[in-house]
């Protein structure tokens, strides 16, 4: 029966890794299916981020009459050590040399997941020792010293169940796929734009507003020039918004679904734009406007 448990949270490593992991599944789920190469990497790399998280965001240290045991996280990392095996346990501080994590150090190792306190356990048959990391060193050596010395069952904090593992391990499960499908869904809709008598407004994060004055040739396409890859933007699946590169290398801004035939191309002065709707009426009723509007725009 566990007669004590001491947890800290791996603040370091969760302020750390979770934002990087976040931007790695944003970038997944938005460099489209054109680089699967890409996208297998982006998702082995923001798997191995969360898996890291799942072990680093916390450090649980459970002493009773037998064992002095930790486990990091939810589990994937644990360790157990007979009391019977220990000749003593001291706080101490690690340098800062030493880092986050599972580090061979120069007598041992160290498993620490914030901070540089620890306390470190030192063993009757072998020379190495073991730090362990904890915001409360003199509490947990105290603890284990006195259960070294007396031999016998002592009276700590009664033992309660430590569900926040789950907790985390679902909140970050949730983030994890609920902010992508947001970015998903709020990426698919389709792209707005507004017409006036002199400009034409793309809205959206990559939208641009084109003045007709400075549309120098008005198309329409029924096959999409080659594109090599998203430089600024999103693409998944049929869709794709913000800045391309092009096959021949040039650079344009794509408000596109693909297949949705005809491919509205409009070149200004500074830009390519290819633009069209999952509707091809809406498309071409669109192109008719620009036509008119261009026809009769002054030309500065």
């Amino acid at each position: 029966m566990v007669k004590a448990r001491y947890s800290q949270f791996g603040t370091f490593s969760v302020v750390i890794m979770l934002p990087v992991m976040i931007f790695i599944l944003i970038m997944f789920f938005t460099s489209g299916t054109e680089d699967l190469f890409a996208a297998v990497i982006l998702g082995l790399v923001a798997m191995t981020f969360l898996i890291c998280l799942l072990i680093f965001y916390r450090l649980t240290i459970s002493i009773d009459e037998n064992f002095v045991s930790f486990k990091l996280g939810i589990g994937l990392v644990s360790k157990k050590y007979r009391v019977s095996e220990i000749e003593s346990c001291r706080p101490v501080k690690n340098s800062a040399i030493y880092g986050v994590g599972i580090r061979m150090i120069p007598n041992g190792w160290l498993y620490n997941v914030t901070g540089l306190e620890a306390v470190e356990l030192k063993f009757k048959n072998r020379k190495s020792v073991v730090r362990i990391g904890t915001d409360k060193p003199v509490e947990v050596s105290r603890s284990i010293n006195e259960l070294i010395k007396s031999g016998i069952d002592y009276e700590l904090a009664p033992e309660k169940k430590d569900y926040s593992g789950y907790y985390l391990s679902a909140v970050l499960i949730f983030f994890s796929l609920f902010i992508p499908a947001i970015l998903i869904i709020a990426g698919s809709r389709e792209t707005g734009v507004n017409t006036t008598g002199s400009t034409l407004e793309i809205n959206g994060v990559y939208g641009i507003t084109i003045r007709y004055s400075d549309i120098v040739k008005l198309d329409t396409l029924t096959i999409l020039p080659g594109i090599k890859r998203k430089t600024n933007g999103y693409a998944f699946r049929k869709t794709m918004k913000g800045n391309f590169r092009m096959a021949d290398g040039s650079m344009v801004r794509l408000f596109i679904k693909a297949g949705s035939v005809p491919y509205l191309k409009i070149t200004t002065k500074e830009h390519t734009i290819y633009l069209n709707f999952e509707d091809k009426s809406l498309t071409r009723e669109l192109y008719r406007k620009m036509r008119a509007s261009v026809s009769h725009s002054p030309m500065e």
